[in-house]
């Protein structure tokens, strides 16, 4: 039985292990099971569907390491979250390098100037390509969230206010 009053690293050891062996993704039977169709539809069919239910290993808190320096060892810049004029900019760059066949220089460009992630920034948007190529427990959701959205109109106040009797004084 595993008793969480008497954890030392040892036993985390044993249960991240129990968690591996457990789990086909982080073990590597999904890789293994590739080149085997049936094998793999079915590993694939065995997987949890939510990913907040998934096996997670928590990273160890190092003591020894400074925070400010381990931010300070990321060198690449992120991906901006929508495309400005700036972007457009580049993008012509980019072209251009593909176009006289400079795929290292490509690479590297791209490397310097990620891309953004999205034209607009809108979290709450999803394309309906996207949508489409979800699998049918996140359309549903998705469908049901747009149902269960309430539609404001402001000038209903002013109709409510108008059949109300007035209030003498």
């Amino acid at each position: 039985m595993f008793d969480p009053v008497n954890t030392n690293q040892p036993d985390n050891n044993a249960t991240n292990a129990a968690l591996l062996s457990s789990d086909y993704e982080l073990n590597g039977t999904i890789n293994r099971a590739a080149s085997e169709g049936a094998k793999f539809a079915l590993i694939l069919a065995m997987l949890e569907q939510d990913c907040t239910h998934r096996p997670h290993i928590e990273k160890p808190k190092d003591t020894n390491q400074i925070p400010e320096v381990e931010n300070d060892l990321n060198y690449y810049r992120s991906n901006p979250l929508s495309a400005n004029d700036a972007y457009w900019q580049t993008c012509q760059q980019t072209s251009q390098l593909i176009q006289g066949g400079q795929i290292l220089s490509a690479h590297l460009w791209l490397a310097m100037h990620p891309e953004p992630l999205s034209l607009h920034n809108q979290a709450n948007s999803i394309n309906d390509e996207v949508i489409a190529n979800c699998n049918i427990n996140t359309q549903t959701r998705l469908q049901l969230a747009k149902q269960k959205a309430l539609k404001v109109d402001e000038t209903g106040l002013y109709d409510i206010l108008q059949e109300l009797d007035p209030i003498s004084a």
